[in-house]
């Protein structure tokens, strides 16, 4: 008996196993056929004809950038090529219409939108593909091969793929280069002296050195090489100008040089900025690079990121110094004076009033990182002139950093001024007022402009330095 059960569910789990895998073996889908049969990375050439028109971009060999060469000779644009290499080669049928149809125009094959022909890297030449409608219902579209006679369906979104502009397939960045390769830049004006920014490698530091010798500022620096690396052409606006004038290039607003260095070999880009672009709609900015005759439009933003005045790219520390080597802070406020002073064993005292206290050394130590640290917004002008419009004739607040040998390192000096926020029909009585915050050290001549934030951080009291901490009775008080 138990026998024959075992024999029962042997035969069973036979049967099971059987139907499962004729049921995997024949229920695997089908993969759908291509009309092509290659991979992306096999195509060396691609040819669309359209009706009035050719467009060729081809590749010398594989992983090799793409370049257009009908109708125009130029770099193409990377990912739109490489995208559409993709789209061909993956291009799958669904099925075939008719094989032997007699009227091709109900399928827009009478006069395909496009043909495409690939070519590959040996040499050949396959059958090209003819690209008609969609279909009334579902989402599809025909083709037919040139070499044969049948329509077949593909996906829908083949034949948009398939259409192409030069326009849409040229690369459309203006400088290419490696920002850590910077060596120097230059930004020339139409209406003032050369700036040039110099690259210390070795520092990783900026400095000015025309038209004068300054640190510069880091983050401005950035911003101009980022914007010009980055840059994109909005529009090709003229690929062969017989005449710059009417762009402004003649006479450029701005011009922009780029100096790199990479494995040894020296390079040098220039970009051109001319008048605002014409046309309904548009808001670019027409450029040539210096080395090209093209003429093209980037997006206003650029010319903003990368039109930066001497002032704006000069660095905006207010008082370069090393916290460790500060003794003594001397600080005078409306509030009245005090001193911060070194104690021993890594303390501070507050002297306040002809008193002497504790001072919280972490809010010191954070103070002069602070001062360190601060920086103004933008360079207001240099040299000051008329500190008494700015409220530095009498400073809201007075920072003097003393050394341990008695000599001072520097002094800081911030204020605020209420202004009237006139606007054209304004009644100077009636204007709101907004307050504005400035800044000047003994460093130099220059005066900084700031803001409600970085005021509120330096305009401490002495209080706000005291020690919280309350002080430990000594054993022989307890006792008493």
């Amino acid at each position: 008996m138990r026998f024959r059960n075992t024999v029962i569910a042997f035969v069973v789990l036979l049967i099971i196993g059987g139907y499962a895998l004729i049921n995997y073996r024949f229920s695997r889908p089908v993969p759908k056929p291509k009309p092509l049969g290659i991979k992306a990375g096999q195509i060396a050439r691609i040819d669309l004809k359209y009706p009035d028109r050719e467009l060729v971009i081809a590749r010398d060999k594989p992983g090799a950038p793409w370049m257009i060469t009908k109708p125009i000779g130029t770099k193409a644009n990377q990912t739109a090529a490489n995208n559409l290499a993709n789209a061909i080669a993956d291009c799958q049928t669904t099925r075939t219409i008719d094989k032997h149809p007699k009227d091709l125009a109900p399928f827009g094959l009478a006069k395909p939108a496009v043909t495409v022909f690939v070519t590959t890297f040996k040499g050949k030449t396959l059958p090209g593909i003819e690209v008609g409608k969609t279909t009334p219902v579902g989402f599809h579209a025909y083709i037919r091969m040139t070499d044969n006679p049948a329509v077949m369906l593909v996906s829908s979104a083949f034949p948009p793929g398939m259409q192409k502009t030069v326009d849409e397939m040229r690369d459309r960045s203006l400088m290419n280069f490696n920002i850590d390769d910077v060596t120097k830049f230059t930004l020339q004006p139409a209406d003032g002296p050369l700036i040039e920014v110099d690259h210390d490698t070795k520092t990783g530091k900026w400095e000015i050195v025309q038209p004068r010798r300054y640190p510069a500022d880091p983050t401005q620096v950035r911003q101009v090489l980022s914007s010009l690396a980055d840059a994109q052409v909005s529009d090709f606006v003229n690929d062969a100008p017989a005449d710059v004038s009417q762009y402004g290039l003649d006479k450029p607003h701005l011009i922009v040089t780029v100096y790199t260095t990479r494995k040894g070999a020296a390079h040098i880009q220039s970009l051109l900025f001319g008048f605002k672009e014409r046309g309904k709609g548009k808001d670019g900015i027409y450029v040539r690079r210096g080395e090209r005759a093209p003429v093209y439009a980037v997006h206003s933003f650029v010319l903003t990121n990368v039109n930066k005045t001497l002032l704006d790219l000069r660095d905006k520390t207010v008082l370069t110094f090393e916290p460790s080597a500060v003794e003594t802070v001397e600080v005078t406020s409306g509030a009245g004076s005090f001193s911060l002073k070194r104690a021993p064993h890594g303390k501070w005292d507050v002297i306040a009033g002809g008193k002497t206290s504790p001072a919280d050394v972490p809010v010191v130590e954070r103070f002069l990182e602070q001062l360190r640290d601060f920086t103004g917004n933008t360079i207001v002008m240099d040299p000051m002139s008329h500190p008494e419009m700015f409220g530095l004739d009498k400073p809201a607040y007075q920072v003097t950093l003393i050394a341990k040998d008695g000599k001072p390192i520097g002094t800081i000096k911030l204020a605020r001024v209420k202004v009237k926020q006139m606007g054209a029909a304004t009644v100077p009585a009636a204007a709101p007022e907004k307050t504005e915050y400035y800044a000047v050290s003994s460093a130099g001549t220059a005066l900084y402009s700031t803001d409600k934030f970085m005021f509120g951080q330096l305009d401490k009291s002495a209080e706000e330095f005291m020690s919280r901490a309350k002080p430990v009775s000594s054993p022989a008080a307890k006792k008493k």
